[in-house]
């Protein structure tokens, strides 16, 4: 334990340190105490490997982690700078979790580690989803919360963001050096060479052997998936692929792996996208927001009542209208399937009559509400509908696959 009474303050809050719990390449990870008694951790800066370079780095993790808000990547809650030795330093905190996945490696039981791996998975795609590769993964830098059984992504210290060309070879200036090469892709062991988020997906190949056999995968007649558990030996043939001295040969994406996976009928695993309009990393199964309908004017013309409506309704939504779930109360004759809906207009033949307009448009006010609701289930139902039809078309690719692989291994000339 060092520096026990070292502060660190931000506008917001301040952070007391009372041990060092992990130190890398260019800083520190202390646990802190803040203003509420709230334990947390905290990621700084050294003086002595502060670079401009790093400071870049430094910054651009910061920014990922804040925004990213994926559930399965560390969320960074504060952050600020020190002075530490004269220099400026800066930290920022993220929670305190129970521990990482070195910590887990042997504990967990083989048929809970797929699972598992797939929040890995997950956070990982979520990174590279939003152009960040992290070039550095390991099992310490994947935490665990005990809690909610959930594995976070952590420390993006020398990760690719965006238009980042630094390489990342374990050979190149002590700058940029790795800190731990046993996980990395061979091009990053290459001077020169190009690493984008293929080496990720090398290192995941490693440690999912590594969360089955506890050792690193090295060389030919290493301890193999099929060794250990049967029932996963297919898992050996995907991180034969993962696991390709040219990044050309390895899955191109998360998905491709997760689509492989989802296959063998591992339901729990979840394909994912990019929401433009959230910014965000989302399951692919999420419905883009939808604006529920307003009626926003009325119109009466020659016995037409006429009701503008806030937006072109989408296809699917008349359906909702005119036969509304649950059932509807109307006026004989004047239900919601005698209105004509085209575009943002609705519309209907009423008699010249005031009072029985109002019932007509607080009726239809109504069928609106109905139909905004019954479009947003009839939308979940489709997309659950696709997503299923999805997965039986994966595991009949995959059985085809597998069943071509038997005969051809099998059968003799």
């Amino acid at each position: 334990m060092t520096n026990k009474l070292l502060t660190f303050e931000t506008p917001f809050d301040t952070y007391t340190a009372s041990a060092i719990i992990g130190e890398g390449g260019a800083g520190r990870v202390y646990v802190v105490t803040n203003n509420s008694g709230e334990e947390l951790a905290l990621k700084c800066l050294t003086p002595e490997r502060i670079t401009a370079e790093r400071l870049k780095r430094f910054k651009n993790e910061i920014l990922f982690c804040q925004n990213c808000g994926h559930s399965n990547i560390v969320r960074v809650t504060d952050a600020g700078a020190t002075i530490i030795k004269g220099v400026k330093c800066p930290f920022y905190i993220m929670p305190r979790y129970s521990g990482t996945l070195r910590t887990q490696i042997g504990k967990v039981r083989h048929e809970e580690i797929v699972e598992l791996f797939s929040q890995i998975l997950n956070g990982v795609e979520a990174a590279h989803l939003a152009k960040v590769w992290h070039r550095d993964l390991k099992p310490e830098n994947i935490l665990y919360d005990q809690r909610r059984n959930c594995l976070l992504i952590a420390d993006f210290g020398i990760a690719h963001f965006e238009e980042d060309e630094l390489y990342t070879a374990v050979e190149t200036k002590s700058a940029v050096r790795l800190a731990n090469f046993q996980y990395s892709a061979p091009e990053q062991r290459i001077r020169n060479s190009k690493v984008d988020h293929r080496a990720d997906i090398f290192a995941l190949g490693l440690i999912l052997n590594e969360l089955f056999t506890g050792e690193i995968l090295q060389g030919a007649g290493h301890k193999k998936i099929s060794d250990v558990a049967r029932q996963f030996a297919y898992l050996d043939d995907i991180i034969e692929l993962m696991t390709q001295q040219n990044p050309a040969n390895r899955p191109e994406s998360i998905e491709k792996i997760k689509m492989e996976l989802i296959g063998r009928k591992n339901a729990f695993v979840a394909l994912q996208k990019y929401d433009e309009s959230k910014k965000q990393v989302v399951f692919a199964t999420e419905l883009p927001q939808f604006e529920p309908i307003r009626i926003v004017g009325i119109d009466y013309e020659s016995g037409i009542l006429k009701l503008k409506l806030s937006q072109n309704i989408p296809a699917g939504w008349a359906q909702e209208f005119q036969n509304p779930r649950g059932g509807h109360s109307s006026i004989v004759g004047y239900g919601p399937e005698r209105f004509e809906i085209r575009g943002n207009i609705a519309s209907i033949g009423v008699r010249n009559d005031e009072s029985f307009i109002q019932q007509i448009v607080n009726h239809a006010k109504n069928y609106v509400n109905a139909a905004n609701q019954g479009y947003v289930k009839q939308e979940q139902e489709r997309a659950r509908k696709e997503e299923q039809q999805r997965r039986i078309a994966l595991e009949k690719q995959i059985a085809e696959a597998e069943m071509k692989k038997n005969i051809l291994s099998n059968v003799k000339l």
